[in-house]
């Protein structure tokens, strides 16, 4: 999709986006990359990082676009004053009392936009109609129920505003979430944008040791850094939680999730919109409430089902799913590391250097330094890939070998306790650490479990092996 941001908004640089000291050479975004800029675009780049917003010259937003586009920087938009012409979509299951908590948000923080609730079946006596009508909302109902695909479906062919908003009837909308997220839309090649997801406790479900877990490490929680969604990029998807869409976006990809998909179809449905060329964008300065499942047989069905979904997935979005992205040099200089091999760990890290300094020459006045400090920092992040692979995909294989062979054991125990522990760090310690480490190790069993299990059953090797990427 073309179309340049428009004039007046800010861009903010991202946090991981490294810059030369002229200004001129650019590293980061998602996937990683480099971009080179003249000594104008510096100038401007320096600019909006002091705060400036963008001007109305068509090479000045040509340059934001590349940036966006990349990743390398992120939109920042003031609340828009009118959202009566996003349609909300809230589809439902037998969920009065939550039905009725969400509508109650929904109707006092975006009071003029229309609403459709979508009943999927539920008996009579859930008292959905009832529901629907006290809070003005078109009720549209499935005489069996068919699934939140075909929901979500019937809500989206249902729309006549050039915007939907899909909410969860188990999510709690804040006050202006719809006001903050309808400006992204000013840029035409904006499909899709989707707040953060954070927990809800209902004050009749004490949360409990997996409320706690689910609360700091949900996996529908994509983490407070903003960016754009697609394979291999730090925020590869987001829940349909909540999410807010284009129509004419939604029509150019068929104007439908697929229903065929158990689980996953929200991946599949933002992949097809990035395959079409669209941008999704997540915005984690906005924020909605979840009520997440704390209790242990949901807790585990919902794990066990996310992670089959990889494999289904990975059918329709080939290698779009690998154990873990790694370049091979620094993969090899990580195992030569953890075997205690020094020296040919060193020359595998040469070998990374001296490849990247070649494809750096071109446009970086100094390769080999550059090169250099981009290994030293690569290697770090590539042994926590690796050792997350290893905590989620490759134990099963690993740790019957590391009993045969008992040099593996320390480098295996290391691998398997670091993401874990950092994790836990990177959460604020929370939630204590003998609960956190009882839910952790439940959520990584079923989680491998569930991975291998949908590779297998969709006859697919990929979610289990790892993919090469080039710096």
């Amino acid at each position: 999709m073309t179309g340049l941001p428009p004039a007046g908004i800010r861009l903010s640089l991202d946090t991981a986006l490294r810059i030369s000291p002229d200004g001129r050479t650019l590293l980061g975004g998602s996937p990683g990359r480099l971009l080179r800029v003249a000594e104008a675009g510096a100038a401007l780049i320096r600019s909006w990082e002091a705060g400036a917003p963008l001007g109305a010259g068509t090479a000045e937003r040509k340059l934001a676009r590349r940036l966006l586009d990349a990743g390398m920087a992120h939109p920042v938009w003031d609340p828009g004053d009118r959202v009566d012409d996003v349609t909300i979509v809230v589809p439902t299951y037998a969920r009065t009392t939550e039905l009725t908590r969400c509508l109650t948000a929904l109707r006092r923080t975006a009071p003029d936009a229309p609403v459709i609730v979508v009943d999927d079946g539920s008996p009579a006596s859930a008292g959905i109609a009832d529901v629907a009508a006290r809070f003005c909302a078109r009720l549209v109902r499935h005489a069996e129920r068919r699934g939140p695909s075909a929901a979500r479906n019937t809500g989206l062919a249902a729309v006549t505003t050039p915007f939907a908003a899909l909410v969860d009837s188990d999510v709690v909308a804040p006050d202006g979430w719809l006001h903050a997220l309808r400006p992204y839309f000013a840029d035409p090649t904006v499909a899709a944008v989707a707040p953060r997801v954070v927990g809800y406790e209902s004050a009749d479900a004490p949360a409990g040791w997996l409320g706690e877990y689910e609360a700091a490490h949900s996996p529908l929680d994509m983490g407070p850094s903003p960016g754009l969604v697609r394979p291999g990029a730090m925020v590869p998807y987001v829940p349909t939680a909540t999410l807010v869409v284009r129509m004419e976006a939604v029509g150019s990809i068929g104007g439908r999730f697929d229903e065929a998909l158990p689980i996953g179809e929200d991946v599949d449905f933002e992949w097809r919109l990035v395959d079409g060329g669209w941008n999704v964008h997540y915005v984690p300065s906005v924020t909605i409430g979840h009520e997440h499942r704390t209790r242990l047989r949901p807790f585990v069905a919902r794990r066990r089902l996310y992670a089959r979904s990889i494999g289904l997935l990975e059918r329709r979005h080939p290698g779009a799913l690998p154990a873990a992205r790694v370049s091979p040099p620094l993969a090899a200089a990580c195992g030569l590391l953890a075997l205690r091999r020094p020296v040919a760990a060193a020359a595998a890290t040469a070998v990374a250097v001296g490849l990247l300094a070649r494809q750096l020459k071109p446009v970086v006045p100094d390769p080999v330094p550059e090169a250099s400090r981009l290994v030293a920092s690569g290697l770090p992040v590539t042994a926590m890939g690796l050792a997350r692979a290893i905590g989620r995909v490759w134990w099963p294989v690993l740790v019957p070998a590391a009993v045969a062979v008992p040099r593996l054991r320390a480098p295996l125990a290391v691998a398997l306790a670091a993401p874990v522990l950092a994790d836990w760090r990177s959460a604020g310690g929370r939630p204590r650490l003998d609960r956190y480490l009882a839910a952790r190790a439940l959520d990584d069993v079923v989680s491998t479990a569930g991975t291998w299990e949908g590779s297998l059953r969709a006859g697919t090797l990929g979610p289990l092996l790892p993919a090469t990427t080039r710096r």
